[in-house]
């Protein structure tokens, strides 16, 4: 096998092996016979051990990451890839903070609904920010439907729709009708909610 140690950055390297990258490692932790720019072959046994390294660097990479504040499994797939980090290593470094429970899309999807209630956001915009994140609809749909209280999105809505018309206040009543219709549905909410929040505006 073909191992190549390239610097990355100033304080990292990046580990090719067979002319394929398999992550990142910090200077500081590469061992003393693979410096940068090595490039030679090696033994099953040797590749081992820089394996087990770069699992390492991985995990701690996303438990650091985890630790700071709730993250996607998108996300943190995304931050290791960004690493250079092989897809198995991510993989299993996943898998390991799933079962430490640090990781847990359910909870994400839970948080980020919440969150994005709380600022108003419509029913749409949620359901697209938890594609965004690749959150399966059999994990967050369940989850909308417990959180999500249609009366409370109407009574919401109102308070926007109040606030958008006062700064409308000089259109005629038919054009900013129209425009309050264009704006609202423009941002993901139904017809029906804004036909029954306009009508209590009136």
């Amino acid at each position: 096998m073909k191992l190549r140690i390239v610097q990355k950055k100033k304080h990292s390297a990046l580990i090719e092996l067979d002319a394929g990258t398999r992550g990142t490692l910090p200077l500081r932790e590469l061992p003393l016979q693979y410096p940068v720019g090595f490039a030679g072959e090696i033994g099953d046994g040797e590749w081992a051990s820089l394996q087990q390294a770069l699992e390492k660097r991985a995990l701690n990479l996303l438990l650091d990451y985890l630790a700071k504040a709730e993250h996607s499994s998108h996300q943190c797939r995304n931050l290791l890839r960004r690493q250079g980090f092989e897809t198995p290593i991510i993989e299993r470094a996943l898998h390991r903070c799933r079962e430490l429970k640090f990781l847990d899309d359910a909870r994400f999807a839970e948080q980020l609904i919440s969150s994005y209630l709380s600022r108003h956001a419509s029913k749409k915009a949620i359901g697209a920010k938890l594609r965004e994140q690749r959150i399966p609809a059999s994990i967050w749909e369940p989850l909308m439907q417990d959180i999500y209280d249609p009366a409370q999105a109407v009574g919401d809505l109102l308070e926007l729709m109040r606030k958008y018309c006062i700064r409308q206040r000089d259109l005629p009543r038919a054009k900013l009708k129209e425009k309050t219709f264009t704006h609202f549905y423009r941002k993901g909410f139904d017809l029906a909610d804004i036909q029954a929040a306009w009508e209590r505006l009136k």
